[in-house]
């Protein structure tokens, strides 16, 4: 398999592993992936138009998608939905029948009619509701850097947001894998974890510690499962902290050099126990890096201005992202701008 080959199967990879929805899908490299590998590989002299026109139906890639993807032992270990898989299969399929150049593999035949007779139907056709589910975000174009954790599929359940991994986190953790110099060798600590995806990422970015924080149970429940599927290179808890009543000796025992917080500001109501906390916590020689989704633009205003006039002197610097390698997948269509900043004391 070449390598413009291997990009492709690679970047349907990280789609599947994410559950990328199936009506936004590439199933394709960019043209500017595909010049960029070939000329990597085999010089100037390469046919791009040929790498670009690649095609997910040929008897090649049908058998790498089975062996690098579908066979893979990260989703035989935590798999997609099973429902997911069922519809990237069958989708598969019929983009092979309708091309009508080549036949559908044997093998990819009897995992579809396997998934046709296990995997529930979708609650709008009549099927049982989501259930959570595991989804695995790549760090890197390879796989080589996974982060898996189970998550709901559905916006909120058991009364929270916290129980799925929002796109704002996606913006961040790319901003952190572009400069891993900001985590090398720092304790870190992720202020309203969620799920714990992008604590466990600064793991594997280079963290010496990670402790994951949040103010909900049954959140930092599924955090510390989260953490546990996932081989973390260094060590990463997770642990209560209640904006509304914490203590000095929690704030200490974190040991806090680096701050990573994920779109917190959407509520109004958070913003002053979100400034008290970041006040205990955000003092000279710590930095933190925020990332939200600008919903409410009042909000947002307004939260910044409480920074300011809680920790008096902090510095606010809002960062591009021109330089972020967009390596996650999310429909562009519901997701507001995404901004990214840097707080410290100078």
């Amino acid at each position: 398999m070449d390598d413009n080959s291997q990009a492709l199967v690679l970047l349907i990879k990280r789609q599947v592993l994410q559950m990328r929805q199936l009506r936004h899908f590439q199933w394709s490299l960019p043209s500017a992936t595909s010049a960029s590998v070939s000329q990597q590989s085999t010089g100037p002299g390469m046919n791009h138009e040929h790498a670009s026109a690649l095609s997910v139906t040929t008897p090649e890639m049908q058998q790498a998608i089975l062996d690098q993807i579908l066979h893979d032992p990260t989703l035989k270990r935590y798999p997609p939905s099973l429902t997911y898989q069922h519809s990237f299969a069958k989708k598969l399929i019929s983009m092979i029948e309708i091309e009508g150049t080549h036949e559908i593999s044997g093998e990819l035949l009897e995992l579809f009619t396997e998934l046709l007779m296990t995997a529930p139907k979708r609650p709008e056709q009549g099927g049982p509701p989501l259930k959570p589910c595991f989804k695995s975000y790549c760090l890197d174009r390879a796989c080589s850097k996974i982060v898996t954790v189970m998550e709901e599929q559905t916006t909120i359940s058991s009364g929270t947001t916290g129980l799925r991994t929002w796109e704002a986190s996606f913006w961040l953790a790319e901003y952190l894998i572009a400069h891993p110099e900001i985590l090398a060798k720092k304790n870190v600590v992720d202020i309203g974890c969620g799920v714990g995806f992008l604590g466990i990422a600064c793991a594997f970015l280079g963290a010496k510690k990670v402790v994951l924080t949040d103010g909900n149970t049954d959140v930092l429940a599924m955090a510390r499962q989260n953490i546990g599927y996932n081989v973390v290179p260094c060590p990463t808890t997770a642990s209560l902290l209640d904006w509304e009543n914490f203590t000095q000796e929690q704030i200490v025992a974190l040991k806090a050099e680096v701050l990573i917080l994920s779109d917190l500001t959407y509520d109004p109501t958070n913003i002053v126990p979100l400034v008290n906390v970041l006040k205990a916590i955000l003092v000279k020689g710590v930095s933190a890096y925020m990332s939200s989704a600008i919903r409410n633009p009042q909000t947002f205003v307004d939260f910044f201005a409480r920074i300011e006039q809680e920790c008096v002197g902090v510095e606010i610097e809002e960062i591009s992202l021109k330089d972020a390698e967009h390596l996650f997948f999310f429909d562009e269509e519901t997701v507001q701008t995404v901004k990214v900043f840097h707080l410290s004391f100078p």
